[in-house]
């Protein structure tokens, strides 16, 4: 994998990739609304949409490993206290060197940002999915926006989670890594199940750093302040033909541009492969990987 120069994408780090186009860490899909998260050949996550698109059901495997290295003690020491845009970006350099070389991560041909993120407090709280293996997404018709770990999450008495706990306190705790995935409407949590479980025992907000993929150039073209003049002319001319009354003509130009500002996205969609042997082939290593759950998600 060849990467260009790192560059900044609205605040964040951004991340040139070619020579790449399949990741190690990729999503696959088979008809059916049938998802696949696999790295290295192996099924990490198997997800099945519901019917009708009210959430999505998961079931992880237990064989994810993160494309990041362990974190020595030393590490937070060196980066200093945590909090600041140059912490952050420290974090960030570090962590996008490291997905650079990982043979195990999501990156492939595109341009990505590698960035911090104040979530909301209920991403990692109230939607952050505990319940491991099998897990429901509730998008309740509107969306989800939680962080589904991709590992059990330990217990904050573990041994590592004690040691992250004292760097929470001494405020040198290293962020954690998520994954923004369009197919979720929420974030996977690549690195950082230790510490995150450290900080929410702590009760602190843990710093959080999301890959994401950038949208596509042929979509960001659209640039709202071209599209909000074109709406203009062509609402002006509208009603210059019929004689409708101003100010309706304004309210009318005000809602479709809004409309057109929301149909642009912030980030790209995430790119997902076609599962191969399709829907048989998905049915088949749900079987072997996940027994009695596929039953339970079928139809």
């Amino acid at each position: 994998m060849r990467r260009t120069n790192l560059y900044t994408v609205d605040g964040a780090l951004g991340l040139g990739v070619t020579g790449r186009r399949s990741p190690d860490l990729r999503l696959e899909v088979a008809s059916g609304r049938r998802l696949l998260l696999r790295q290295r050949h192996r099924p990490v996550l198997f997800g099945r949409a519901h019917h009708g698109n009210h959430g999505m059901h998961v079931y992880r495997t237990g064989d994810y490993v993160s494309p990041l290295p362990p974190l020595r003690a030393d590490d937070a020491g060196r980066t200093g206290p945590s909090g600041g845009a140059a912490w952050h970006d420290r974090w960030a350099h570090r962590f996008a060197s490291w997905l650079y070389d990982a043979d195990a991560g999501p990156l492939h041909d595109g341009r990505w940002a590698l960035g911090p993120r104040r979530l909301p407090p209920y991403c990692l709280r109230g939607d952050l999915t505990r319940d491991y293996p099998a897990a429901y997404l509730d998008w309740l018709g509107v969306g989800w926006n939680g962080v589904l770990p991709l590992r059990r999450l330990p217990g904050a008495d573990a041994a590592r989670v004690k040691a992250y706990r004292r760097q929470a306190r001494e405020r040198v705790l290293p962020p954690i890594l998520l994954w923004s995935v369009s197919a979720f409407d929420g974030y996977l949590l690549l690195d950082g199940h230790c510490r995150l479980v450290a900080a929410l025992a702590e009760e602190v907000d843990p710093a959080v750093l999301v890959l994401s993929l950038v949208a596509d150039p042929e979509v960001e073209r659209n640039d709202p302040t071209a599209a909000h003049a074109a709406l203009t002319d062509r609402v002006i001319a509208q009603a210059a033909r019929s004689g409708a009354d101003p100010l309706r003509a304004a309210e009318a130009l005000a809602h479709r541009f809004a409309k057109a500002c929301a149909a642009q996205p912030e980030e790209g969609r995430t790119r997902a492969w076609p599962v191969r042997g399709g829907a048989p082939a998905w049915e088949q290593q749900v079987a072997s990987a996940a027994g009695a759950w596929a039953t339970t998600v079928r139809g």
